[in-house]
């Protein structure tokens, strides 16, 4: 790797956490991509998985007080989602992973059009917690399937209109949970030699820099701006899917 490439992987970090400091949503979803196109997805997937972890527990301590408004659908999503993990590694060695993506591609760009046609629309509280613990499941089955889990998340949560401390505390939740367990994971299965360490470890010095800055650009939007920007998000994951489809 030339400091060309290591600039551009640099980059792309920063543009993907510096989004995941406005929204909550879009670090690895921005940064794994491009980092796989000049090593490996497993390289990839290993290194921003250490600065995803660091920008995760910096969202959930600055978000924390929006703790109470969400912890009715947290608490049933977390506890399903722990099953829907163990589910999902079952179907890792029996499903065809392109058609798990396929449809949770289509299902975010359904999701986007229905919101686009009806801006005002939001989950009843009723619904929105009768939904908790099955969206845990299915965001818990296609991390353990796929490792994606932010498209199920952040779908749902978009759909209560919560505020922004609210939303960003709702999907680093499961996010931070997942992503702590995909670590030792990886480490178990002897995914991190000295390489990927330090380059996990690099990866954090943009992460801690533009995560704030992306945050404070973040507080500054209106309720209507933020929750178009996690479409976009929302956009850019579906879109991300569909390219590991068909490629």
């Amino acid at each position: 790797m030339d400091y060309g490439e290591l600039a551009l992987i640099l980059m792309a970090v920063a543009v993907g956490f510096f989004a995941k400091g406005m929204t909550g949503v879009g670090g690895p979803l921005l940064a794994v991509p491009v980092v796989a196109a000049f090593t490996s997805v497993e390289f990839a997937v290993a290194v921003i998985a250490i600065p995803t972890l660091v920008a995760n527990v910096w969202l959930l301590l600055q978000t924390r007080d929006a703790a109470n408004s969400v912890r009715r659908y947290l608490v049933p999503m977390l506890v399903a989602g722990t099953v829907g993990v163990f589910i999902g590694v079952l179907l890792l060695v029996s499903a065809d992973n392109n058609w798990l993506s396929l449809m949770l591609a289509l299902l975010v760009i359904a999701y986007i059009i229905w919101y686009l046609a009806n801006p005002s629309f939001r989950l009843s509280e009723r619904t929105a917690q009768r939904l908790a613990a099955p969206v845990g499941l299915i965001g818990g089955g296609i991390h353990g399937a796929t490792g994606i889990s932010a498209p199920v998340f952040a779908t749902y949560t978009h759909s209560l209109n919560l505020p922004r401390t609210g939303f960003i505390f709702a999907v680093t939740v499961p996010f931070t949970v997942l992503g702590a367990a995909l670590i030792v994971s990886l480490a178990a299965v002897g995914a991190y030699d000295r390489e990927r360490l330090i380059a996990g470890l690099i990866a954090v010095i943009p992460v801690i820099i533009v995560t704030p800055i992306g945050s404070r650009v973040g507080e500054r939007m209106s309720q209507r701006a933020f929750q178009l920007a996690v479409l976009v998000m929302l956009g850019a994951s579906a879109a991300g899917l569909l390219w590991t489809v068909f490629t």
